[in-house]
């Protein structure tokens, strides 16, 4: 499943997708790079996934309460100073996603032609005959699929970043009913900066 520190994951059916969502909790997903190829019935996005598998467990734990982000550092920023030993130091890496047998894509929340907009995703839950992608502000990609062919690759090496996403127990109650990964819970609004004012409306096919 690994090539050095890069993870190559192949989901076939919903166990999977539960290990796949907790690996690309808080991911940061630019629309720019989401792509639904209809005629190849292929649902493919790059995105920026937080490496929580490099982090020990009790580093995982502590993304419930505090912050790790130093005191002046802004949340998103990587680490581009040397002096950073005693500081805490994440990893992010560009990782690439591919649905296959994919029938259609319905969106809540989201436009898919707003190629500026960056999400932040919180689950992949899988139910049969749909995956759905959840992100924080309520919206949703739901693909409508005749089975489950997944595979998720890192497209590059990880870089160090000083910002650990964080989550609070509000929201994780608001995100409890959502039944993907074992890291299920929302992340921070400013990580994603993707609030959408508009308020949920009925899924729309893409």
């Amino acid at each position: 499943m690994t090539e050095g520190k890069r993870l190559k994951i192949r989901a076939r059916d919903a166990e999977d997708i539960r290990t796949l969502s907790g690996l690309l909790q808080d991911s940061l997903a630019p629309l720019c790079d989401v792509a639904y190829l209809r005629e190849e019935k292929r649902f493919v996005l790059v995105v920026n996934r937080f490496c929580w598998e490099m982090l020990p467990q009790e580093l995982r734990e502590r993304a419930l309460s505090a912050p790790d982000t130093p005191e002046g550092q802004a949340e998103q920023d990587d680490v581009s100073f040397e002096d950073v030993d005693d500081l805490p130091t994440f990893h992010r890496v560009n990782t690439g996603l591919c649905f296959d047998k994919v029938k259609s894509v319905q969106t809540k929340g989201v436009d898919l032609k707003n190629k500026d907009e960056i999400l932040n995703l919180l689950t992949v839950a899988a139910m049969p005959g749909y995956i759905t992608l959840h992100f924080s502000g309520g919206a949703a990609i739901r693909l409508v699929v005749s089975q489950i062919r997944c595979h998720m690759d890192d497209i590059s090496e990880p870089w160090p970043t000083l910002y650990q996403p964080r989550h609070g127990v509000d929201d994780e109650t608001k995100e409890e009913d959502k039944s993907a990964g074992p890291n299920n819970k929302s992340s921070d609004a400013t990580h994603a900066k993707n609030e959408h004012s508009e308020g949920a409306r009925s899924p729309e096919e893409a």
